[in-house]
């Protein structure tokens, strides 16, 4: 199939610029992935994986804006990126509307009055909406399929790229 210049051009800036992987992009204009490598390459654009390479862009650091360099799956999977864990926390800090109190009890007290109400199995988490474990309140708390589920909500990943699934919340308030 050829692949008309705006096809070209599109594929191009979707690369480059929206950070889309090659395989999809050869999947929408029905090519191979070779055929776009060969297109980004006959425009100029590296797509090396080695250090240096396209694979690997330069972005700021979300809590302190320090230039970091990272591999462009890691862009396209986080809605913000950090230079350390150091900055990750201060960010979370600064940006938590209450303060988190860790408490086992408080998270046993929490899956027990959940079980009441939802058939909880080990594998899920319950969630303490305003951070606090031992407010456990039933309009207070979520339950979310897995951890991976739980750490996206708190990152606040782009709903296009993973579905957030909440299993069970109160919806009476």
């Amino acid at each position: 199939m050829k692949v008309t210049p705006k096809q070209r051009v599109d594929a191009i800036n979707a690369y480059t610029q929206e950070l889309e992987p090659v395989i999809s992009i050869a999947a929408r204009y029905n090519i191979t992935r070779q055929g776009i490598w060969k297109i980004l390459r006959k425009a100029g654009v590296n797509t090396s994986k080695g250090a240096g390479g396209a694979s690997q862009i330069d972005i700021s650091c979300a809590a302190c804006n320090k230039e970091i360099t990272r591999h462009r799956c890691q862009i396209r999977k986080h809605k913000r990126l950090f230079c350390s864990i150091e900055c990750y926390y201060a960010y979370l800090e600064a940006h938590q509307s209450g303060t988190y109190q860790q408490s086992r009890q408080g998270q046993r007290i929490a899956r027990q009055k959940i079980a009441v109400v939802f058939n909880l199995l080990p594998k899920h988490i319950v969630h303490h909406e305003d951070r606090n474990a031992l407010n456990n309140m039933l309009s207070n708390l979520k339950v979310f399929a897995n951890q991976g589920d739980h750490i996206r909500y708190h990152r606040g990943m782009p709903d296009n790229i993973y579905e957030v699934r909440v299993l069970w919340e109160d919806k009476t308030f």
